[in-house]
């Protein structure tokens, strides 16, 4: 009975294997053919060809997609396309990744077959970055500056407000850099690019932060230090303006203003 079993396992491979060989073949007729007619036999050819290897199996029963957090599997599933039951070999993988890769979600796609009956599509997900204040309305926009199509902002209010012409372009460095002070960059809440040169960065919807031009990273670290030393964020601050060199000047929600070094 193994013996049986054997040469059953062993004839099935060598007619798996006959197929995919008529296959290639067919394939590279096809590309050979010199005239219309012969291109239009040597793909009737193929088809059928294809069609064979469907039979012993080597067709499209299952999609998996791997990575996928955001983008629905009805999603992956409509861009690869009808093609379940269909000759797995016949599957225009780059078509299927092209697709695949124009969901709003998905910033790289592979897909591969996994002979012989399964196409496996891997995701790699945009990465949600700040809400851009656009003027007349709002949008997600990832790590790259690029608006994420179909990103609903009030889902997002964990993430920063961002305003100013040239913002999205420039928000990804600068958010870089304010987040390496952790305790001052969780309270961030907004961030204006004020004439495409600096920022004005916004806490907890109350204090703004004017940092300058030229050496915003090392203001930053010093507002951080500061803050650890003297809780000074926790006082009733609205205003700080930090363009100085060595000094902050300080206005209070009262309006009393006051300087330091």
């Amino acid at each position: 009975m193994r013996l049986l079993k054997a040469r059953i396992g062993r004839r099935r491979l060598w007619r798996f294997g006959a197929l995919l060989l008529v296959a290639g073949a067919v394939a590279a007729t096809v590309r050979t053919a010199e005239t219309e007619w012969a291109a239009r036999q040597a793909q009737a050819v193929m088809d059928r060809a294809l069609a064979l290897t469907a039979r012993a199996g080597f067709q499209v029963r299952d999609v998996r997609a791997i990575g996928r957090v955001r983008t629905t599997r009805d999603e992956v599933r409509n861009a690869v396309g009808a093609v379940q039951g269909a000759p797995i070999l016949a599957v225009d993988i780059g078509a299927v990744r092209a697709r695949v890769k124009a969901l709003p979600w998905v910033q790289e796609a592979e897909v591969e077959r996994a002979l012989p009956d399964m196409l496996v599509v891997r995701l790699v997900e945009r990465e949600t970055l700040a809400v851009w204040d656009r003027g007349k309305d709002f949008a997600v926009v990832d790590t790259t500056g690029h608006p994420i199509a179909g990103a609903d902002p009030r889902a997002h209010t964990d993430l920063p407000v961002i305003r100013g012409e040239g913002a999205t372009t420039a928000a990804p460095a600068i958010l870089d850099m304010l987040g390496k002070e952790r305790d001052l960059a969780r309270r961030i809440t907004g961030l204006t690019f004020v004439s495409g040169r600096r920022w004005n960065v916004h806490l907890d919807w109350r204090i703004e932060i004017k940092l300058p031009e030229e050496g915003a990273e090392a203001a930053w670290a010093r507002l951080a230090q500061i803050d650890r030393e003297r809780r000074l964020l926790d006082g009733d601050i609205a205003h700080i303006d930090m363009r100085f060199d060595g000094r902050m000047v300080l206005r209070m929600a009262s309006n009393d203003t006051a300087e330091r070094s």
